[in-house]
C-alpha cells in the first residue's frame, strides 16, 4: 500500500501481506534448510529419551500414566489403548499432539533435541503411538527406564 508521507510529498510504503508471506516463507525455508544440514528431520536418536522423560513413569494397572490421565479428559483414552494394544499404528494428527501435551512439553522437546518446532511435531506424530505401545509392553514385563530408579541402587 502506497501514501504520502505527511507533508514531504514523498510515497510511504507498508507491510504489506506479500511481503509477510514472503518474509514467513523465508523463515520457514530457513528452518527446512537447519533441520536438513543436522539430519533432524529423520534423527530419533535422542527424541525417544526426551519423549520418554517428558512422558514420565511408565503406566501400571493401578496408576495410569500421566499420558492416559490426560487422555482421558480429553476423550483419547480410547486411542491410547488402540496404541498400547496394536503394532503400527498410524501417526498421530497434530491436534492429538496438541490435546494430550502441554505447550511446555512440546517447547521442551524441540529444546532438547535441538529440532525446529516443525520438525520436533513431525517426529512426536510419527513416533507417539509406538512409543506408547512400547512402553505399555515395558510396563506389563515390570522394565522400568533408569530414569525412574532408585538413583542410590547405582
Amino acid at each position: 500500500m502506497t501514501g504520502v508521507r505527511h507533508g514531504s510529498g514523498l510515497p510511504r510504503y507498508r507491510f504489506s501481506e506479500a511481503h509477510m508471506t514472503i518474509s514467513r516463507n523465508v523463515t520457514d525455508m530457513t528452518t527446512r534448510i537447519g533441520d536438513f544440514l543436522t539430519g533432524a528431520q529423520g534423527d530419533r536418536s535422542g527424541a525417544l529419551s526426551v519423549l520418554n522423560d517428558i512422558l514420565g513413569p511408565l503406566p501400571a494397572p493401578d496408576e495410569p500414566s500421566m499420558l492416559e490421565h490426560r487422555a482421558e479428559e480429553a476423550g483419547m483414552l480410547p486411542l491410547i489403548r488402540s496404541w498400547q494394544e496394536h503394532d503400527k499404528a498410524p501417526h498421530a494428527d497434530e491436534s492429538t499432539i496438541h490435546a494430550l501435551f502441554r505447550p511446555t512439553e512440546l517447547e521442551r522437546f524441540s529444546t532438547q533435541t535441538g529440532l525446529s518446532e516443525q520438525a520436533a511435531m513431525k517426529i512426536l506424530r510419527e513416533m507417539l503411538p509406538s512409543a506408547i505401545r512400547h512402553r505399555a509392553l515395558n510396563a506389563r514385563a515390570g522394565w522400568q527406564p533408569e530414569t525412574t530408579a532408585d538413583p542410590n541402587l547405582h
